[in-house]
């Protein structure tokens, strides 16, 4: 622990000296602990739909964020400092996961709302201007809010392709560039489909040792931190899933599971 504490102190008087990239992303390496348990924290009070790597990824940012605008003149804890920043980092990704604005979506649950009136009211489909007045807003309004409403349409992929492309056999896209340096995705992919059959039905803190113990590295101690349990509770849950996974896969499953 002091060797750990000794190395951090040199890296950040290091890093605050020359604001190196390189000595950066090693202090990034030496707190990413704080990132893997707000995570935790975190996914235990989201939806599911939510998943803790996508949390890590912007509890990421959040921590690069940190280490870049840390003054340890201010003399609060980098810790302290760097949980502040990743909640928030968390938070705004969330907020951006909705593209329109509260006005917006009033907007056009409203507009919605007098279409369906007037239609009514006049037997036929009502035009842009008769809704806008109803609205009690200029047409140039209603045509902005109208585009700012498209914003955040899905767009699929499909529709970008000409279409003698779309017609046309084969896997070739416009937007299809292979990295041959990057392994292939179908590798991680498979692992993750993997880990998500082997712990369906699990409930979430157990899932949590599994995710944090065999994708994170994390001990025993330390999942017991974050998911405020003590070590050897930790360390039953963990024996009773495997025992329990055991008999559902046969004895191979450790194997599978952290290859």
């Amino acid at each position: 622990m002091k060797r750990k504490e000794d190395k951090a102190i040199s890296l950040w008087r290091r890093f605050l000296k020359t604001r190196n990239v390189k000595l950066r992303n090693e202090l990034v390496v030496h707190y990413s602990h704080l990132v893997h348990s707000q995570a935790a924290r975190l996914s235990r009070k989201l939806p599911a739909q939510v998943s803790y790597d996508e949390i890590c990824s912007a509890a990421f940012d959040g921590l690069i964020e940190a280490v870049e605008s840390y003054d340890p003149a201010h003399k609060a804890k980098f810790e302290t400092f760097c949980q502040q920043r990743i909640c928030g980092a968390v938070m705004d990704w969330l907020r951006g996961l909705d593209p329109q604005s509260r006005t917006v979506r009033t907007f056009e649950k409203t507009r919605q709302t007098v279409r369906e009136r007037l239609d009514a009211e006049k037997g036929r489909p009502p035009d842009q201007s008769e809704i806008a007045e109803r609205m009690g807003i200029t047409l140039a309004r209603y045509d902005q809010l109208c585009r700012l409403s498209q914003l955040g349409k899905e767009v699929h992929f499909s529709a970008m392709e000409p279409q003698a492309e779309r017609n046309a056999r084969g896997p070739a896209r416009s937007w299809d560039v292979g990295d041959t340096r990057c392994p292939s995705p179908s590798e991680s992919m498979s692992r993750e489909m993997l880990t998500e059959y082997i712990t369906r039905g699990l409930a979430r803190e157990e899932r949590l040792v599994l995710v944090l113990y065999y994708y994170e590295d994390l001990t025993m101690s330390e999942i017991g931190s974050v998911l405020k349990l003590s070590e050897s509770r930790v360390s039953q849950i963990h024996k009773d899933i495997l025992t329990r996974l055991r008999h559902r896969f046969g004895p191979t499953l450790c194997e599978e599971l952290v290859a």
